[in-house]
């Protein structure tokens, strides 16, 4: 029976390793895995042995890999006990731009790409990694996750925003490139999720405590007109019966880090660019930021039960296939559903301050979606697919980047080479803290005093949020520094304008959808 070398190290504290040989047999079964980690507890003295991980972060989880030669001999194997990978990665050792990254140091952006390339799932071209961050943190986490997108079919470019953060299988903030194959668990459920920005005939004087006063009855269906009528203007008579199950939702702002924030303009970098945006700072601005509620939930749903279970293996679907084609209309039509939301959300936020008529869209932007383009570096022929999770589009004009809650916005313009930035950008601050520790920095004592501070920040603006652990969870310091953000978009981005929050709404307990 054939045999592999391999060294287990404790991912934790990398001084502690142990040489073991692992027998193996072609069936690749899944207590190989089982194995490794009863030796790890055994040999490391680990409590418990959850996740195995490679070099780079690259988590094993497919035992065939010691097997067919992806697992080479006297390999490592970082043994974790449910943290994240810590060993050396291309973030935590020389985060990096795409424009100065290394071209022969280890944990270099190429390096990377070479150091994944014999753990390719396919023999064509390795998919190249680049993290956009010099000041921004990036939670070890969210590297492994990234590194491993790069295994998947398919994959040629994967490209890790200043904002990225883990999500629950892949991370947040990233832009993926692949050919052939898509993905929609890149996506996600949000298909859609966006920002859009309007320029409101209110006052950039108005006082936040009147807009606080004015903004009640957001949520639940919205009653003041048909929703089912203002969906067929936008997406037309044909696709009438589309996301008409959702029709209570449509409108609402939703939960976690959506929102309907009023802003005004603290300087005007650009000049010319402003004047020809009419932007304005005697004006006040509204941003949205929602997605396609439970719409986009179906529709990953659906794709999920359709395909088979050799598609669900690898979670990818060939773009060309029945299937394919299917989740493609399906994912078009919820991020139509997505901008009508954030469209009437608009309406009925901008109704309640009498500003609805006269109001201006500047931009409507999604930062989750796939789509088709060519990028000559990767194949000036073929087009490729652009999977945004998180990531702004920096293809398409102005590009609204928010501060989280008490911090600056900004509206950029894209510029320098896009094609390095895989034509996205950052879709906002990204998560520093996880939700759960977020809420672990909640005071037990003077909780009324503590929120009471969140609700009116440092820059004097006030944030609508009834829900306590949402409040908390959504703290200005679970998020990163929006400034760090702006300054590692630096060879990508023109700032025309930074914006000041006055008013944010999150949430009230008012007949929720």
């Amino acid at each position: 029976m054939p045999s592999i070398r391999l060294t287990l190290v404790n991912n934790a504290k990398q001084t502690q390793r142990t040489a073991v040989i692992l027998k193996v047999n072609d069936s690749g079964s899944q207590d190989l895995l089982e194995e490794i980690r009863t030796l790890a507890k055994n040999k490391l003295r680990l409590k418990k042995a959850k996740t195995l991980y490679l070099t780079q972060g690259i988590e094993l989880n497919d035992p065939s890999w010691l097997i067919n030669g992806k697992v080479a001999q006297d390999s490592l194997i970082f043994v974790s006990c449910g943290e994240g990978y810590v060993g050396q990665t291309a973030a935590s050792s020389s985060s990096t731009t795409t424009q100065e990254a290394p071209t022969d140091q280890e944990g270099s952006v190429e390096s990377v790409g070479k150091s994944l390339d014999s753990l390719q799932l396919e023999s064509e071209a390795s998919a190249t990694i680049a993290i956009l961050a010099k000041k921004s943190y990036i939670d070890p986490d969210a590297n492994s996750q990234l590194n491993r997108t790069a295994m998947l079919p398919g994959m040629r470019r994967v490209i890790g925003q200043p904002d990225l953060h883990p999500g629950n299988q892949y991370p947040i903030g990233a832009t993926f490139i692949t050919q052939k194959l898509i993905y929609p668990a890149l996506i996600g459920n949000d298909i859609g999720c966006g920002m859009a920005v309007y320029k409101t005939r209110l006052s950039s004087n108005i006082k936040p405590q009147k807009i606080v006063d004015k903004l009640h009855h957001l949520e639940g269906r919205w009653t003041e007109g048909d929703p089912h009528a203002f969906l067929i203007t936008k997406l037309g008579e044909e696709h009438a019966e589309t996301g008409r199950a959702h029709l209570d939702q449509l409108g609402t702002v939703g939960g976690g880090n959506h929102f309907a924030e009023f802003v005004v303009v603290e300087k005007l970098v650009d000049q010319e660019l402003c004047e020809s945006f009419g932007l304005s700072d005697a004006n006040t601005y509204l941003i949205v930021h929602s997605g396609s509620r439970k719409f986009g939930q179906s529709v990953l749903e659906y794709s999920n039960s359709m395909q088979t279970k050799a598609e669900k293996k690898h979670l990818g679907i060939d773009a060309t296939s029945e299937v394919g084609q299917e989740y493609l209309r399906q994912h078009d039509l919820a991020c139509a559903w997505a901008k009508t939301n954030r469209e009437l959300i608009a309406h009925r936020v901008l109704a309640r301050l009498n500003a609805e008529e006269d109001a201006e869209k500047i931009l409507d932007i999604w930062h989750n979606n796939v789509e088709q383009k060519i990028i000559e570096d990767v194949d000036s022929v073929n087009p490729c697919w652009i999977h945004r999770k998180g990531a702004a589009p920096s293809d398409r004009g102005l590009v609204v980047i928010p501060g989280s809650r008490g911090h600056f916005s900004y509206l950029v313009m894209p510029q320098g080479e896009q094609h390095k930035n895989g034509f996205s950008l950052a879709h906002g601050a990204g998560r520093l803290l996880p939700r759960a520790k977020a809420l672990q920095k909640r005071p037990q004592a003077s909780k009324q005093a503590s929120i009471s501070a969140l609700q009116t920040t440092n820059l004097g603006s006030s944030v609508i949020c009834e829900d306590t652990d949402l409040l908390f969870e959504e703290q200005p310091d679970a998020y990163k520094e929006i400034t760090d953000i702006i300054d590692d978009l630096g060879p990508f981005v023109k700032v025309v304008a930074i914006l000041r929050p006055i008013c944010t709404y999150k949430m009230r307990k008012e007949a929720r959808a």
